[in-house]
């Protein structure tokens, strides 16, 4: 769900910022404006050197609904995933692959709750999906600087380039992350204050483990609530993975030093 909301963030006016903090007051003010959006997403994993690459769309409605529907490569087929989050702050991650469904649910706001709890770290992305809060709430944990980037789609953008700060490693909340990944960038458009695309690299710091691209962007168009309303299919049942989720949050960090 990170990726999604710092989707939404980043004009304050005729100024041009010049520093991080302007970039991210920019980005916050513009999203603040977009009380919808929608975007075709490109998601592209390097996974053990073979990279694969998810196609869709994705839509999100102020405050906090989100709907993603993405091709999935297979062997064979095509598969596809649907991943729906409504006001209520439960997930559902629908898997159609081969013929067969399969469906699971999380409680996305017991989870954050249990981040907070656990970390110290503010993690209320759900709770409050407010751009300038959700830009302050990542510097709690990463350290940013601007760096230069290559026009997006015909718009100039601003690249903030995020490194873990040294008390991230020892985050039960973030630890399995920073033993991955070394830094993220955020490509934001100088126009829309959109973020164009998303990259983490993996702990050499060259190659990207992940890049997520939004093309085709639409702003404020009109969104029915139903389409962000999950309904269950007749003879299906769903998987609730929060306590799983939380289990293994307890696991990741309990093999920290130090952790009881």
């Amino acid at each position: 769900m990170l990726v999604i909301v710092l989707a939404a963030v980043a004009t304050r006016g005729a100024e041009t910022p010049q520093s991080v903090d302007e970039v991210m007051k920019f980005a916050a003010a513009k999203g603040a404006d977009y009380k919808t959006w929608s975007a075709t997403m490109s998601q592209t994993m390097n996974l053990m050197g073979a990279p694969m690459t998810l196609q869709g769309q994705t839509w999100f409605k102020h405050p906090k609904l989100t709907r993603t529907e993405m091709q999935m490569p297979m062997v064979g087929a095509n598969g596809k995933m649907t991943i729906v989050m409504g006001n209520d702050g439960i997930m559902w991650q629908e898997m159609d692959m081969l013929g067969q469904k399969k469906i699971m649910k999380m409680n996305m706001n017991q989870v954050a709750s249990n981040l907070t709890a656990r970390s110290g770290l503010n993690m209320d992305a759900i709770q409050t999906p407010d751009p300038a809060r959700q830009w302050e709430n990542s510097k709690q944990y990463m350290d940013y600087t601007l760096v230069t980037g290559a026009p997006i789609d015909g718009q100039a953008v601003w690249v903030l380039e995020g490194k873990w700060k040294p008390a991230a490693s020892s985050n039960p909340a973030l630890a399995q992350q920073v033993a991955m990944i070394s830094k993220m960038r955020m490509h934001i458009g100088q126009k829309d204050g959109f973020t164009h695309r998303i990259e983490q690299f993996d702990k050499s710091g060259e190659k990207t483990a992940l890049t997520i691209d939004f093309t085709n962007i639409k702003f404020n168009e009109k969104l029915d609530d139903a389409m962000f309303q999950y309904k269950l299919p007749a003879g299906v049942e769903a998987i609730d993975i929060t306590d799983m989720s939380l289990q293994m949050m307890q696991q990741g960090a309990s093999a920290l030093p130090g952790t009881p």
